[in-house]
């Protein structure tokens, strides 16, 4: 009744991860507008607080009103722009994912036809069934959660760093140092850090849907043998192992969470003062002081979920592996 489990063998070719990424990358052209959008929402909510900033800034000195006319309309076009470019990201992502991964899953059901039904025990139904429904799901984590999210913060942290570099060169060095540590160093900590944790929750999850199927498809005999208790054991067992590496997982994501706002305050605390120096020595104007001070606050927002796509990406990894395996089964009888 219980099948016997496979051990894992290296994928051929390519990394799983890369070789996942080929097999959604034909869908491109339905991608790539959702990942602009992303980004363009990004930049246009920083955009959106250093204009308003510099707007209130420069109407606290009673200008005429068409000094600051440019900057009413650039605010009410990037509040705008913002709604719609998110609505048109969240509704370009999806569609382009979602199609994506179909013809993904449909692959794997093809790699999966000339296995049977010799070939499938080798897999533990339990786990076969984890493959085919929460690994190929994760391909979709890839492109919504990992690729999309890092484009749009590298193009935020890219724009933020040029113009407080263009306002202030001293501001706009330290800004990117503390955007590069926030948005490299600390998600390939956490990426680092979770590999092992993300290979072993992964092979926890399909003990626990083999030993879940062993107890429901085989009560009957797992009752008649006197092994039902030993059955419940192992599911019990992979369930506690899943808690304590998902706790492990959300106190190193959490972790780095709380470094990225730390550099967000010293990013913000460095910038002004900085800024406050060079406008005493009057070589800033007071409007470009507060853009400075409230841009090194606003983009750090879009590497804010770096740390938690840094663990998304290793579960992504770890689905990748377990998919090659099947992918690179050989069939047992070939025609």
């Amino acid at each position: 009744m219980r099948e016997r489990a496979r051990t894992a063998a290296p994928a051929r070719g390519s990394r799983p991860t890369i070789r996942l990424l080929r097999f959604l990358l034909p869908h491109w052209r339905r991608l790539l507008p959702a990942a602009l959008a992303a980004a363009g929402s990004e930049l246009a909510a920083a955009a959106l607080t250093a204009t308003a900033a510099w707007l209130i800034t420069r109407a606290a000195q009673q200008p005429p009103l068409a000094a600051v006319s440019v900057a009413i309309v650039a605010v009410r076009a990037l509040a705008l722009g913002r709604g719609t470019l998110r609505y048109a990201d969240r509704l370009l992502g999806h569609d382009g994912v979602l199609r994506a991964v179909a013809g993904f899953r449909s692959r794997v059901y093809e790699a999966l036809v000339p296995l049977a039904p010799a070939g499938t025990p080798a897999f533990r139904s339990g786990d076969l069934l984890t493959r085919l429904v929460d690994d190929v799901d994760a391909a979709q984590d890839l492109l919504l959660r990992v690729l999309i999210p890092v484009a749009a913060g590298c193009v935020v942290a890219t724009g933020a760093g040029v113009t407080a570099a263009l306002l202030l060169p001293q501001a706009g060095a330290l800004l990117g140092l503390l955007l590069a540590l926030a948005g490299v160093l600390v998600p390939g900590l956490v990426l680092a850090v979770s590999r092992r944790a993300g290979r072993a929750e992964k092979a926890a999850r399909a003990e626990l849907a083999a030993a879940t199927l062993d107890l429901t498809r085989g009560a009957a005999d797992l009752a008649a043998y006197g092994a039902r208790d030993r059955a419940e054991g192992r599911a019990r067992d992979a369930s506690a192992r899943i808690a304590a590496l998902e706790r492990s997982a959300a106190l190193t994501t959490t972790s780095a969470s709380a470094v990225v706002l730390l550099l967000q305050g010293g990013a913000t605390v460095g910038v002004t003062r900085l800024a406050l120096r060079a406008h005493a020595a009057g070589a800033l104007p007071a409007v470009h002081l507060t853009v400075l001070a409230v841009l090194a606050l606003v983009s750090f927002e879009a590497l804010a979920p770096l740390p938690g796509t840094a663990r998304r990406l290793v579960a992504v990894r770890a689905s990748a592996r377990r998919l090659a395996d099947l992918l690179d089964t050989p069939p047992p009888v070939v025609d």
